[in-house]
């Protein structure tokens, strides 16, 4: 182990722990403007399109029965990743706190969210899914400390929640947090798919080595360890179970498609 005032090796260069300084004044609001004007701009807009309310009351047949298609069609969509992620962001407002795992779906909302004044927190390191479900509980219980409001959302794939499935006891010494932990649940570790070893490593590799495909029962483990359990399907029940009131521990399992 390294000793204190001994050097640290940074990417192969020694340096000196005491000469390692973060450097101080105002953030430079210029860039940051800068920056959230062209993550705004290269945001996709996910939202369910509006209610024709014209045409819903329209004394013609016609209109208004296809008006009444499209709004049935778009409460009976399905979700898929994009939406999942833009549903769950549009939930969480400043007095939150939102947890990704490092799971596909942060790859997805990386690329399809705009910037929005949140606190956004994430694990990050050689084993990035390990303790994000404890993260996601040590977020909640410290935010929500004193009366606190808000609620901690944590977005996952669903082998980043079984690797730290154990984090889901709460012990009785503890407040009940307000957490919701979003589950994206499409069977496995979908996110090989896309990285550089989907393309040389054989089917049955992938399968049993990457993809570790799994048929846990969510709705049992929730119900094992105390959480209320919700299995959602579409763009209007998730909405609805974001925007409700909060009162403790929430899985919310979202199936998503291979």
């Amino acid at each position: 182990m390294r000793g204190p005032g001994e050097p640290l090796n940074l990417n192969g260069v020694t340096t000196a722990v005491d000469r390692i300084t973060v450097a101080a004044g105002a953030p430079d609001r210029t860039w940051l403007g800068e920056w959230m004007r062209a993550s705004q701009a290269a945001s996709v807009d996910l939202s369910p399109p509006a209610p024709d309310a014209d045409a819903l009351a329209s004394a013609v047949p016609t209109e208004r029965l296809g008006a009444i298609s499209a709004e049935l069609g778009v409460i009976r969509a399905p979700l898929d990743r994009e939406t999942l992620v833009d549903a769950v962001w549009r939930a969480t407002w400043p007095h939150d706190r939102l947890v990704f795992g490092s799971s596909r779906l942060v790859r997805v909302a990386d690329r399809v969210l705009g910037g929005k004044k949140v606190p956004v927190h994430a694990n990050r390191g050689l084993a990035g899914i390990d303790g994000t479900v404890a993260t996601g509980m040590g977020i909640a219980l410290a935010s929500q400390a004193g009366g606190k409001p808000g609620v901690t959302r944590v977005l996952l794939g669903d082998l980043t929640l079984l690797h730290d499935v154990g984090a889901l006891l709460l012990s009785s010494a503890e407040a009940e947090p307000r957490i919701q932990v979003v589950v994206g649940n499409d069977g496995g570790g979908t996110i090989f798919d896309g990285l550089e070893v989907a393309q040389i490593a054989g089917d049955d590799a992938m399968r049993r080595v990457l993809y570790t495909p799994q048929e846990v029962r969510l709705e049992q483990l929730a119900l094992a360890y105390g959480w209320e359990y919700h299995r959602i399907t579409t763009r209007s029940a998730l909405d609805q179970a974001l925007t409700s009131p909060v009162g403790g521990r929430q899985l919310i399992e979202v199936p998503l498609p291979r």
